[in-house]
């Protein structure tokens, strides 16, 4: 029988370093996951150095609000819907889960599949580790530049070891895949990488999310039907078609075992 108390899977976005594309995909993903999939979730940026997730939702606020035929669209997108925005919460890494677990309790009348964690950049060692063990699963960018993969694995191996260890670790896995893979050229480090990887037995996903100015297309400049990074809206599937987006998205549903709203039986 199903526990109907059940806690919603914690899921963290994290990067060793910055740049690889981690806070909009987190932006990119939750969408396509609330929106499209009907998946309950709501987000918890705690990368206080940029607040990207939380800005990105403030600066479509004043754009929509500061235009009446978004204001219609966005209206009649949300009846059509029939929910509202999911949230986004502010919070130190230091107090994350804390700030989760409050608006869990806080909300109870609303049953959550999943939270998203935007992780901080550039986060001590100790404060992104202790934020790590407390999620379910963490998904990591990978982008073809050694220095970066090497701190990457570094962080991956530390946490699969750690988490195995401790009894009291909430973590289940960290999953690597690569970003803003150019499709033009064959990447040798990419080759190599994706072998020692394998070698040290860590998750790497099968396919790549390619490299396209498509994802830093926002509300402001593209509008309703060209946007692509936005909270209040998933991208259009048409554009998307090539990125490599929704097989990664099909990879977190599947490995992280959300119901979406047709297993629901609400199509």
């Amino acid at each position: 029988m199903e526990n109907k108390q059940q806690r919603p899977i914690f899921l963290g976005f994290s990067s060793q370093k910055g740049g690889v594309g981690k806070s909009t995909l987190a932006e990119i993903v939750s969408s396509i996951l609330y929106y499209e999939q009907g998946i309950s979730l709501f987000v918890v940026d705690c990368d206080l150095s940029q607040d990207s997730f939380y800005k990105l939702r403030e600066r479509e606020k004043s754009v929509i609000q500061g235009s009446e035929e978004l204001s219609k669209s966005m209206q009649v997108f949300f009846q059509h819907l029939g929910k509202k925005a999911y949230r986004i919460y502010k919070s130190s890494p230091k107090e994350a889960v804390k700030t989760a677990q409050s608006k869990i309790d806080a909300i109870s009348n609303e049953k959550y599949q999943l939270v998203v964690f935007d992780f901080p950049g550039h986060a001590g060692t100790t404060e992104l580790m202790e934020l790590s063990l407390q999620m379910d699963y963490i998904l990591s960018p990978l982008e073809a530049d050694i220095q970066s993969l090497v701190s990457c694995m570094a962080y991956a191996k530390t946490i699969t070891d750690i988490g195995v260890s401790m009894s009291d670790s909430r973590i289940k896995d960290i999953i690597l895949f690569w970003n803003k893979v150019d499709r033009r050229v064959r990447n040798v480090i990419i080759d190599e990488y994706t072998k020692l990887i394998q070698g040290h037995e860590l998750t790497l996903l099968p396919g790549y999310v390619y490299a396209t100015h498509r994802f830093s297309h926002e509300l402001s400049t593209y509008g309703l039907r060209g946007v692509f990074r936005s909270t209040y809206q998933p991208p259009a599937r048409g554009l998307r078609t090539g990125t490599g987006l929704d097989e990664l998205v099909s990879e977190i549903i599947q490995r992280l075992k959300l119901k979406t709203k047709t297993e629901h039986g609400n199509d």
